[in-house]
């Protein structure tokens, strides 16, 4: 009886420790972007994070002050679908770091970053890449939301 007994023990013992992870919980992320041209011909950006957007667009040879500054809220809907336009392995490895506005011309850059990472990456405005492709359309969707 006293043999039976420990496997018992010990599967119970396993178990009752044993707790059911989240793994629903995920990093916060915050999604940064925007772009900036030469001559302070105009500047904007995005911040996207769980719960919001912001949107803030200014012309700086004019103004400090925003042409636009706009927040609304984010449904959890929509925050997966930002989420699923990109693939963060993938936007790791992506080295692009031009200065077009070094010479008169227009960046456009996105970060990304959470708990344990951040990367950004800066290229020419306009310029499609393919395997974050989802997330440029995403936030030239937003843009035109914001300036309406």
């Amino acid at each position: 009886m006293k043999y039976t007994l420990i496997p018992v023990l010990v599967v119970f013992f396993i178990f009752s420790n044993c707790r059911r992870s989240d793994f629903s919980t995920e990093p916060d992320y915050i999604i940064k972007a925007g772009f900036a041209c030469g001559w302070g011909s105009g500047e904007d950006s995005l911040l996207i994070s769980k719960s919001l957007i912001k949107y803030i667009y200014y012309i700086p040879s004019k103004s400090h002050e925003p042409v636009i500054n706009k927040t609304r809220a984010v449904s959890d809907r929509e925050w997966r679908e930002i989420l699923n336009d990109f693939n963060l392995d993938d936007f790791l490895k992506l080295n692009y770091q031009s200065c077009n506005i070094c010479v008169d011309g227009c960046d456009e850059w996105i970060s990304i970053k959470n708990d344990e990472i951040w990367h950004e990456i800066r290229f020419s405005k306009g310029l499609n890449i393919e395997t974050i492709s989802k997330l440029q359309a995403k936030l030239a969707q937003l843009r035109l939301e914001f300036s309406k």
